[in-house]
């Protein structure tokens, strides 16, 4: 399950897993360290995982992602020496994905 969408930019994603983890990090303090040792592991998990939220969305502001097309587009050019007129021709064929 993961906690942030993909679809934000980088810079949103930070500020969630920011104040997540700050939210996580109070709720820890409050636990008493000897008797809710199993909850303060589930925190530490989430708060690793908005650690690793947090690096990736900062490798992704360092080096945008880059979005892979799988369409082909064609165009050709004639023209012939003789002739006033150009003449264009192109396609587009969109590739989707088959399921």
């Amino acid at each position: 399950m993961s906690l942030f969408s993909k679809n934000k930019n980088p810079s949103d994603r930070i500020r969630k897993a920011d104040a997540s983890t700050q939210r996580l990090r109070d709720k820890r303090s409050k636990l008493n360290p000897t008797l809710d040792e199993k909850k303060i592991n589930k925190i530490n998990g989430k708060i690793h995982k908005n650690n690793v939220e947090i690096d990736i969305a900062k490798r992704e502001l360092r080096q945008p992602k880059v979005e892979i097309d799988n369409s082909t587009r064609n165009i050709n050019f004639n023209k012939n020496d003789n002739s006033k007129q150009l003449h264009l021709h192109g396609h587009y064929h969109n590739h989707k994905a088959k399921k």
